[in-house]
């Protein structure tokens, strides 16, 4: 064989093997299973779990739902049409495309510039081998992206809390000093909260808290935009129309009182009892990690209740919640007493 042959077969040889491996990478990024979302029904698909960052994208623009064994199901209309893909796809798509229209071009190079044109011309075939040399950097670029846009570090969702509230009931009057540790912005509070100093007021056994100013309140307020993931793993899928008797016995279960289970029901109930069902959840350490409580006095006793919910048009399956042992009962107070309440919405 001679060595224009064998220049050929071994360019050709590293082509296809180029290509058999950067097309191979892509299809385990495509259908990698580092991530997983729950969907819900008001984004097109029928509370399925989705594989993968683009496996989410192809699924909603396409309407099916990719099971967590990998098999895909037609999952009715989608919120987004093959017409108007996510920017996520996209990008995704420019880049493969990318990719293989350079591996093409690099394979026409070998086989018609190598095969015909370079033969015993050692400056064509420097320049050939520059010219191959960049395209193949540049493969090897796009893949890198790929891989980089695909396995990275989804950012957590940002979500607006709404009115936590915080009681403080004590055996004893004494000033207390309450801050806000959040992986977020406050939207807004009431009373004024400093940034660096947080609240700060006299605790009372009636719960009502003042001021340096003398100025009273029932509660503190706070709201925020917060960023974390919530655990949608489980819950209660609830009618509208039956969502204050749901209410009254998960608070009781979560260990508020009669008063502050009615204050959280008023404030929640409008917005829950016009949806046909809602999916509810109520959050434990994904939230309490990305809100935390610095309280001076430590508190003896410590309820929080963060309910998370969206609404569906239809009933959804969901592993019930245990709510008995997230908080102390409301027997079981004693001491100097902090509790809060609060949730979200996703929208």
């Amino acid at each position: 064989m001679s060595s224009r042959s064998n220049l050929k077969l071994v360019f050709i040889v590293a082509f296809l093997v180029l290509a058999i491996i950067a097309n191979g990478a892509c299809f385990a990024l495509l259908t990698n299973d580092n991530y997983s979302l729950i969907t819900v029904n008001d984004r097109g698909v029928d509370s399925t779990i989705y594989n993968g960052d683009v496996a989410i994208a192809v699924g909603d623009a396409l309407g099916v739902v990719v099971q967590e064994d990998g098999c895909v199901e037609y999952s009715g209309t989608s919120s987004s049409s093959s017409s108007s893909m996510p920017s996520d796809m996209t990008i995704v798509i420019y880049c493969l495309v990318g990719l293989n229209v350079m591996l093409v071009v690099t394979g026409i190079l070998l086989y018609f510039v190598v095969a015909n044109k370079m033969e015993g011309d050692r400056t064509a075939m420097a320049a050939f081998g520059g010219v191959l040399a960049a395209f193949l950097a540049i493969c090897v670029f796009v893949s890198i992206s790929v891989f980089v846009y695909i396995t990275r570090k989804p950012a957590e969702p940002e979500i607006r809390v709404h009115a936590p509230i915080i009681y403080l009931y004590d055996e004893q009057s004494r000033e207390a000093n309450v801050k806000l540790r959040l992986n977020g912005e406050l939207t807004c509070t009431y009373p004024s909260y400093d940034a660096e100093t947080g609240w700060v007021v006299k605790t009372s056994p009636e719960g009502i808290l003042t001021d340096a100013n003398g100025r009273q309140y029932e509660y503190l307020f706070w709201e925020a935009d917060m960023e974390f993931e919530p655990d949608l793993s489980q819950g209660f899928c609830v009618a509208g129309s039956d969502s204050a008797a749901f209410l009254e016995n998960a608070l009781l279960s979560l260990g508020l009182s009669d008063t502050e289970a009615n204050a959280f029901i008023m404030y929640w109930l409008p917005k829950l009892q016009e949806n046909s069902y809602n999916v509810i959840t109520f959050q434990t350490s994904a939230f309490e990690e990305a809100a935390e409580l610095e309280v001076s006095p430590m508190p003896d006793t410590i309820v929080r209740v963060n309910m998370l919910f969206y609404k569906s048009d239809s009933f959804v399956e969901i592993e019930p919640q245990d709510l008995s042992s997230m908080n102390p009962a409301l027997t079981e107070r004693e001491g100097f007493v902090l509790v809060e309440w609060g949730g979200e919405e996703l929208a």
